[in-house]
């Protein structure tokens, strides 16, 4: 939705123009009258299905971002005029930017000149000392927030995910806020990060702008995670050796070993070069030396003195003293083959072809399994992670927040034990949401649930019982006793119940329905509900120790 220049909507004391952007939240350009001033109104959009924990959460995050950029006035960094509220709408106005982001440039003209990079990369480095100076971690560095000015200036924008030193933080511990192309390892693994965190996420954007192409690159999050996590990009082509070795530091997995400030990695790209050598690939940046060429070999042999050693020649007269042997008889004609030589060629050749085209599916295929194996074995450590955050938070009993913990873990490692622990601590989590709803009679919500039970585990039998005891509440008798009887089945006498529970419903609702022949009949008294642990999840699964 564009509003029109001639728009007199309003939110707080500002004039709005025309909606510009919109993704998590709307921006807008607007006016503020009492100045003349145009300015940039970002407005927060609330999702009505956020809960009252979530939506406290948002709104809170929301004026941290106005706080976080507020606290900062740097050439470099958007500036940030006010942050307000208008009823229930929450506003942030700050400085209308011309230009166009870094994203844009490099969508529409791929590679920048390597001048053009230094000069972005130490205004973003200016700007990031600064931030970090006062206590302010972007956590967000990436081509869409950095917007290019008319003449080249450089606007370090959005600041909705930074993180202020010093201050609570807003979500739980290992929660992972920001871009997954361009996170830091201890980013993506959910640990505590400082400055060093954008230091890493500068050097992605570096590696972008000298090759057109992100350094870690894949096709699913697992796969981008996972190459942050333990792979090395290639080198960036096009870049001198220099500045190569300043992306690699920038970029290295251990903080320890980046630049630790932004006025390092700043002062080693005014003076073109690294001062750490390690980060030199001597082998990839060697210069061109042409290969010396080979000597003409003497068409005689010679001595170790150098000297040629007589040979003869057709003119020279023959040794007197050489041995003279008569020439040996010339050996009987082979038989004559079978196949033709032609065709023992090609029957070789194909043969050739065949097996090395076998080796090579052969090959593909090991390495294949075996990447997989590594993959999933590198990204278990995280999925356990999540994983044991569950646990926690099942201990604490906020069984929703534990749910999404295990989900992340299935997400990102789903065919380790982690993804199959996490998919049975879920699934206890549904037994006690449907021992809520069946004691709360709610037919529509135990369906509901007991239906995602059963295509989760189809072969348990908590999903069949429940939803037997939804149809009895409908009064769907019939459809009652089949469920009843598959969770039986299923059950057998298991120490939950629910097998035996399963029979005394089949047993009592038969015999209601034999007494009653005439439509459906009310179930008197509501069937009683298996008893079970607190608990069945297992807190430590071998691959998460």
């Amino acid at each position: 939705m564009t509003v029109s220049a001639q728009s007199t909507n309003t939110l707080g004391k500002y004039q709005i123009i025309r909606e510009i952007a919109r993704s998590n939240d709307i921006v807008y350009e607007a006016i503020d009258p009492s100045i003349n001033r145009r300015v940039a109104l970002k407005e927060l959009w609330l999702d009505p299905s956020l809960t009252g924990a979530q939506r406290r959460e948002r709104i809170e995050r929301f004026w941290r971002e106005g706080k976080a950029a507020g606290r900062l006035s740097h050439p470099n960094i958007v500036t940030i005029y006010e942050v307000g509220r208008d009823g229930d709408r929450h506003f942030i106005a700050m400085e209308y930017l011309e230009g166009q982001t870094l994203r844009d440039v490099l969508q529409a003209g791929g590679p920048l000149p390597i001048e053009t990079i230094k000069n972005y990369v130490l205004q973003l480095c200016s700007a990031l000392s600064y931030a970090h100076s006062n206590g302010v971690i972007h956590r967000d560095i990436k081509p869409e927030n950095v917007q290019i000015l008319p003449g080249g200036h450089i606007k370090l924008t959005d600041f909705g995910i930074a993180r202020i030193m010093g201050e609570p933080v807003i979500t739980q511990d290992g929660q992972v806020f920001g871009t997954p192309s361009y996170m830091s390892p201890e980013q993506v693994a959910g640990k505590p990060i400082d400055a060093r965190s954008d230091i890493f996420s500068l050097g992605v954007l570096m590696y972008e702008m000298v090759t057109g192409k992100k350094p870690f690159a894949g096709d699913s999050l697992v796969t981008i995670t996972y190459n942050i996590m333990n792979m090395e990009p290639p080198p960036p082509a096009g870049a001198p050796p220099y500045l190569a070795a300043i992306i690699r530091k920038a970029m290295a997995k251990d903080p320890n070993k980046r630049y630790q400030s932004a006025d390092e990695l700043a002062e080693d790209l005014r003076n073109e070069r690294c001062s750490d050598p390690e980060f030199y690939s001597e082998a990839l940046f060697q210069p061109n030396v042409a290969a010396p060429q080979p000597t003409k070999q003497q068409s005689v042999p010679i001595t170790p003195y150098g000297t040629p050693l007589p040979s003869s020649t057709a003119g020279e007269p023959p040794d007197p003293f050489a041995q003279q042997f008569p020439a040996p008889p010339a050996p009987p004609a082979p038989p004559q083959p079978i196949l033709s030589a032609e065709t023992r060629s090609f029957l070789g050749a194909l043969f050739l072809v065949v097996g090395i085209t076998g080796m090579l599916i052969f090959a593909i295929w090991a390495i294949n399994l075996a990447y997989q194996s590594y993959l999933t074995a590198q990204t278990s450590t995280i999925a356990a992670r999540y994983y044991e955050q569950g646990v926690e938070l099942v201990k604490k009993g906020k069984l929703d927040a534990a749910e999404q913990q295990f989900q992340h873990a299935i997400r990102v490692s789903p065919k380790s034990d982690v993804a199959e622990y996490s998919k049975n601590a879920i699934y206890q989590i549904w037994i006690v949401r449907a021992r809520s709803y069946a004691e709360l009679r709610n037919q529509q919500a135990l369906a509901s649930q007991a239906r995602r039970m059963i295509e989760l585990m189809p072969n348990a039998p908590e999903g069949h019982y429940y939803l037997g005891l939804a149809y009895e509440l409908e009064g769907k008798l019939q459809n009652a006793v089949d469920e009843y009887e598959k969770a039986s089945l299923l059950a057998g006498n298991d120490k939950a119940g629910y097998g035996q529970a399963s029979r005394s419903r089949i047993e009592y609702l038969k015999d209601l329905m034999k007494a009653s022949q005439a439509g459906p009949a009310e179930t008197p008294h509501p069937p009683t509900v298996p008893q079970r642990p607190a608990s069945d999840i297992p807190y430590h699964p071998p691959s998460a120790q």
